[in-house]
């Protein structure tokens, strides 16, 4: 595939030699483990904010992340040293808008009045109007020649750092996109995922890193989750098979008389659910695989129970058994409440 240069690119594709991702932002993007065109697609946005369409100053609101253009009308530094703050005003026929940029006192000698802004940010209450702090700003040409006003979109949040921010690597990843998704291919079939009602996998991926709504941002993250977790899974039971497969144990005898014996230990009849556990257990320790169970169950179910019984086969075996608690109090309940 290539990019939109005509320059080929594969998953493996260093960012540094893709064209038009700043060598500075792919060192950066390099030291956060992201090297390559693929790292760089499953470096999803940590979340998404809701840019509002580019409007007139007097009909943004409150709250939210806004873009808007205008004239700045006034500026002024307030303060001294690294602490001072920039201010500027910036108007336009519907109203006026506060800008400032803490420690930010060089930029008096860029934005200066009569200058023509186009300003991005989260606008909140201000002395009755509003203001913007830290904005994104871009100087505009002459009238006639300004860009089209933004639309309102899902903006992604990336993972960042200082060398390479969150707005470098959105550039950087729709960069390389389109030519990304094309080499995906989906290890889920078709008919699987129609079952689960998730998404292809480069569906997925377009849908997280340039959503139309929240609607998809929530569908690609189920699909993306899903396969997180197939994964963790399957490499799950390929260790569990290694293990059985190399690993031995002594298998446990067990009969009739050994089972009598444990049961007059026991001061009361054991519950089906109980008996159904431990007849699996038994299963389990009278082969030369190791067991690895995890029995669930309320508080009160009696899971101590059926690990006692296992105890104490090893014990008829000649076997050591140990039962290990989360906290000294609740071992020392286990140990009063077996050994009586």
């Amino acid at each position: 595939m290539t990019t939109p240069d005509t320059q080929p690119i594969e998953l493996t594709t260093a960012l540094s030699s893709v064209a038009g991702i700043p060598k500075k932002v792919a060192a950066g993007l390099r030291g956060m483990g992201v090297a390559n065109v693929g790292q760089l697609l499953v470096h999803i946005p940590a979340r998404h904010e809701r840019e509002e369409a580019e409007a007139g100053i007097g009909e943004l609101t409150p709250g939210a992340v806004v873009s808007a253009r205008g004239e700045i009308s006034a500026t002024r530094v307030v303060g001294f040293g690294r602490k001072a703050r920039f201010e500027a005003v910036l108007v336009d026929p519907t109203g006026r808008l506060d800008l400032v940029w803490f420690n930010s006192s060089f930029l008096y000698k860029r934005l200066h009045p009569g200058l023509r802004l186009r300003v991005q940010g989260k606008a909140k209450a201000f002395r009755g109007g509003l203001q913007i702090a830290n904005a994104k700003y871009e100087v505009l040409p002459e009238e006639g020649s300004e860009p089209r006003e933004r639309e309102a979109r899902l903006r992604p949040v990336y993972p960042a750092t200082e060398r390479a921010s969150s707005v470098e690597i959105e550039r950087a990843a729709e960069r390389v996109l389109e030519p990304a998704l094309a080499l995906i291919d989906d290890h889920l079939p078709v008919a699987f995922r129609r079952e689960k009602e998730i998404p292809e996998l480069r569906v997925a991926y377009r849908m997280i890193h340039r959503p139309e709504d929240e609607a998809q941002v929530r569908e690609a993250r189920r699909r993306l989750a899903y396969d997180e977790l197939l994964l963790l899974q399957l490499g799950v039971f390929m260790r569990r098979k290694q293990l059985r497969e190399r690993l031995r144990a002594p298998a446990l005898a067990w009969d009739d008389q050994i089972d009598a014996r444990i049961r007059e230990r026991i001061p009361f009849t054991l519950t089906s659910a109980q008996e159904h556990v431990i007849g699996e257990l038994i299963e389990d320790l009278r082969g030369e695989a190791p067991m690895n169970r995890l029995v669930q169950g309320d508080v009160g179910a009696g899971k101590t129970v059926v690990a006692l019984y296992g105890m104490l086969m090893a014990v008829a075996a000649q076997q050591q058994a140990a039962l290990m608690a989360p906290t000294e109090v609740l071992a020392e309940q286990h140990y009063a409440s077996i050994s009586s």
